[in-house]
């Protein structure tokens, strides 16, 4: 008796488990690549208007702590500032290529600002704070409208891996980065 209940039960999850997967399968479409992209670009840019709001309330929230944070503890730290990071990997639910970004840099000043660019070019720059206590990078874009970006920094010697946080949005995104010399931008 006992072993028929167990059948029935596992006979009824699996039934279950099936109906339930074959809902979750996307259908296919016939349109051409062209089109679905052409749809892909629309919805981001729908997105980014919808977005506009959020971005400046974040970087509002942003401005405020890099504030708080600059005034009350004002240490700068060679750890994230001395040299220039090179960017090595990106993982932001697929993993980049290798060589995908030699020659992509960023420069941390002791002033807590810092600069962005490939090669020879400067593509941006903001404000930064470094938490060491609880390895938190907080960067803002002077572009207003670009997010701000809070990292888990882990460092190791002249490698450094920056984890996105859920505070902006960014925790399905992973970089490392290797520190370099000014060089790099030349």
């Amino acid at each position: 008796m006992k072993l028929r209940n167990y059948y029935l039960i596992a006979i009824s999850g699996l039934i279950l488990g099936v109906s339930c997967n074959s809902d979750s399968k996307p259908a296919k479409t016939n349109q051409p690549e062209s089109s679905v992209s052409a749809n892909q670009d629309r919805l981001k840019g729908l997105k980014k208007e919808e977005d506009t709001g959020n971005i400046a309330a974040m970087r509002a929230q942003a401005l405020s702590i890099l504030n708080y944070r600059l005034k009350n503890n004002p240490e700068s730290y060679a750890i994230v500032e001395a040299g220039v990071w090179e960017y090595q990997f990106v993982f932001d639910g697929k993993m980049s290529e290798p060589g995908e970004y030699d020659g992509v840099w960023i420069d941390f000043k002791a002033d807590f600002t810092y600069e962005y660019g490939e090669n020879s070019s400067v593509k941006g720059s903001g404000r930064y704070n470094y938490h060491f206590e609880r390895g938190e990078l907080l960067m803002i874009d002077n572009d207003n409208s670009m997010k701000p970006q809070e990292w888990q920094c882990k460092n190791a010697g002249d490698a450094m891996v920056l984890i996105g946080t859920h505070t902006y949005q960014d925790n399905s995104i992973q970089m490392k980065l290797v520190r370099g010399d000014e060089s790099i931008r030349q």
